[in-house]
């Protein structure tokens, strides 16, 4: 059972009431009938064609795009019987869904986030009644049944998930069972598949969008909520370990959803229950290795809001901190889940009550960390010190009233600040002497 993807009543209602109704009876059979006839670049073709933000399209079409888009040469490959004669391996290969109806279903998905309700495009991931009398019959309708009994939406997204997968139906219980068996039980599969970044960027939008429409305040994406386990036992691992795969690729797209993620991931946990410190050790862990030009240059990626101005300030809070104390760490803890209230009051709850909710530092506290020797080197240092500045400094001006620091415009006005950070004026010079001058300018010090 998919205990992960449930619906709460706490944060769906407006969601739920502005939900199409599904394509008609009539449309759903033209199409099922396609792709049981194995023809499924004419499927895909029609139900670009039915698309309309006034009907969503059912579930099992949603399944059975995901299926075709996921579906990879290895896949393909795999799904042929090796002692087959080569006319019937063939055969296979030309019943089984083209590289060019992968490319089409992956570009169909994105289609309908612009124009459907992302609920409804969600909700081919609840097993729901999937082995009603109504699914249609067929190789695709019943290999792709294994979207449906995923724990959460990343294990969609891993590495060799269509690879030997099996199917059992049982009919009288009405539920679905997938035992996924990785071609090397050894070797941890990569996070992100080859065939599944188009999915991913798929999901990613789909819980903006979803964040884009939610009357909560501040805005959060719920659907991404449902996608970290349940008010007792939230568990983030999996979305955190996808934006570290990210982060970790050649390609600045790939590099852009991981952080597209972080910023769905940082408004969560400043509206909810979500772990925010256990967000900052992760990442923080996951970039422990990498400059502090590269780490600039990712956090810069950021949308700015004062969610992710918080989660700057405690980022390099954090490196100031472990630079004055021990060296700085390398591997991530992996983090423990924490007994959290039952049913939605944690989802509910103002911002302010939340129990895991991040203050940051006062002015005074801050100038104290700017004055702590570090063991960083000192261009490092100064470059994190003029980040953090910076970062605090945006927080402060778009704050709330009530988590502002009413210190913090005397300390910028009398020029304490960049004293105390960079040293005064006439005594520096070189990087130290250009990082003052530019956060004398961001500060409007003058």
């Amino acid at each position: 059972m998919n205990q992960y993807i449930q619906p709460n009543d706490g944060t769906r209602q407006d969601a739920t009431t502005s939900m199409e109704s599904e394509m008609s009876h009539h449309q759903r059979n033209l199409v099922d009938l396609c792709f049981e006839e194995g023809e499924y670049d004419a499927g895909i073709e029609l139900l670009s064609q039915l698309k309309s933000s006034t009907h969503r399209p059912s579930k099992s079409h949603i399944r059975q795009l995901l299926y075709i888009a996921l579906l990879s040469s290895s896949d393909r490959e795999a799904r042929v019987d090796p002692s087959a004669s080569p006319s019937k391996r063939q055969r296979k290969l030309v019943e089984l869904p083209s590289l060019a109806a992968s490319r089409a279903a992956q570009m169909l998905l994105m289609s309908f986030v612009s124009i459907n309700n992302p609920r409804g495009l969600m909700l081919a991931l609840q097993p729901g009644d999937v082995d009603s009398d109504e699914e249609p019959e067929g190789f695709l309708a019943t290999e792709s049944l294994c979207i449906s009994c995923c724990k959460h939406c990343w294990q969609i997204l891993v590495d060799g998930f269509l690879l030997d997968q099996h199917i059992i139906s049982s009919k009288g219980k009405g539920r679905m069972h997938s035992t996924l068996s990785f071609n090397d039980p050894t070797k941890t599969p990569s996070p992100v598949g080859e065939t599944a970044w188009p999915i991913l960027e798929w999901f990613v939008s789909i819980f903006e969008r979803d964040q884009q429409t939610s009357t909560n305040n501040p805005s959060y994406s719920p659907l991404l909520l449902e996608q970290l386990g349940t008010p007792s036992r939230r568990d983030s691992d999996a979305a955190l370990a996808t934006c570290h795969y990210c982060f970790a690729q050649a390609d600045p797209q790939r590099r852009l959803l991981g952080v597209r993620l972080l910023n769905l991931l940082l408004n969560l946990a400043s509206a909810t229950d979500l772990d925010f410190p256990l967000i900052v050790l992760s990442i923080f862990n996951g970039l422990s290795g990498k400059s502090p030009e590269d780490i600039a240059s990712l956090l810069a990626s950021l949308k700015p809001s004062p969610a992710v101005f918080k989660f700057k300030i405690a980022f390099y809070q954090k490196y100031f901190n472990d630079a004055t104390s021990t060296s700085r760490p390398t591997a991530r803890p992996r983090p423990q889940a924490r007994a959290q209230q039952k049913g939605t009051q944690a989802l509910t709850r103002e911002a302010s009550q939340l129990v895991n909710k991040y203050r940051a530092p006062s002015s005074g506290d801050l100038l104290r960390l700017m004055q702590t020797p570090t063991t960083a080197p000192d261009d490092d240092a100064l470059r994190i010190k003029f980040d953090l500045l910076v970062s605090y400094h945006e927080f402060q001006t778009q704050a709330s009233p009530a988590e502002r620091d009413a210190e913090w415009s005397e300390v910028v006005r009398n020029g304490t600040l960049l004293d105390e950070t960079f040293g005064c004026r006439a005594n520096i010079n070189g990087v130290g002497l250009l990082y003052r001058d530019m956060l004398e300018t961001i500060l409007s010090v003058n």
